[in-house]
């Protein structure tokens, strides 16, 4: 299949084996379906978007439930359309409306198979301006080498304002040899568990529990643990980077490298 975005699998998704979405490949896109179909590649692709079972599912359908006013065919078409549902944007929206997808965020077939297991967190609470690591064990239990994309999200537990139910807060791509395991680390901070306050103009994190829950797409998360927020702490307009960690230090400018 090529698309810029999802489309209605629904009629036809139990009758076929596999599907393969290219999106917009290019010029090599063909060479490169090839070597995935024929085996001389492990596809390790994962869904950046949700697939829904209905358009009526789609946290955006009450936006656009009849979108023939928006066809450039129609005459004086809108030139503007406004989304309502907010903070729900993606598998967000689909967990709020507890709407179970055809496909899920981050879901991805391969030609071998993965179990997750061990997940550990290098402490149980978050303090101001502290990063926490969690580690987790992948193993590749199938017959092929691949590549496997594992998922962490953070789950606030009754929150004190309105927020999704689960977020991406890192995800690491690791290759494994068959019956091979390595241990995956994905680092943690006051970010990964902020939400944006409108009132104080910042991003805030309250006293609570949290979950971090780790897999190998939004709907399957088979690992969890519970870590505690003991204080409240407004962050700085830097450690409001949303960026993993890694890649902040390319990203941000000392004071000291001004001009």
């Amino acid at each position: 299949m090529h698309g810029g975005g999802g489309m209605d699998m629904q009629p036809w998704a139990d009758k076929v084996a596999a599907s393969l979405h290219a999106w917009f490949p290019g010029q090599q896109g063909g060479q490169a379906l090839a070597e995935i179909l024929y085996g001389k590649v492990n596809p390790s692709g994962k869904l950046p978007i949700t697939l829904d079972k209905k358009a009526q599912d789609n946290p955006s359908y009450a936006s656009y439930s009849n979108p023939l006013p928006y066809y450039f065919s129609s005459a004086n078409p809108p030139t503007e359309m406004t989304y309502s549902e907010g903070l729900y944007l993606g598998y967000r929206g689909y967990d709020k409306k507890h709407a179970k997808p055809l496909y899920p965020f981050g879901f991805g077939l391969s030609y071998t198979t993965y179990q997750y297991s061990d997940l550990k967190l290098s402490s149980n609470v978050l303090a101001p301006g502290a990063t926490l690591q969690a580690s987790f064990k992948v193993t590749n239990t199938g017959d092929k080498a691949g590549f496997e994309v594992a998922q962490l999200y953070v789950q606030p537990s009754k929150p004190q304002v309105d927020r999704p139910e689960k977020e991406l807060k890192g995800f690491s791509k690791v290759y494994l040899k068959p019956g091979e395991s390595k241990t995956v680390t994905i680092a943690l901070d006051s970010r990964s568990f902020a939400y944006y306050s409108a009132d104080s103009v910042s991003w805030k994190v309250d006293p609570g529990k949290f979950k971090v829950l780790v897999g190998k797409d939004s709907e399957n998360l088979t690992l969890d643990r519970t870590v505690v927020a003991l204080y409240p702490e407004q962050l700085t307009t830097r450690d409001s980077n949303p960026l993993p960690i890694p890649l902040r230090k390319a990203v941000q400018v000392q004071p000291e490298q001004a001009y």
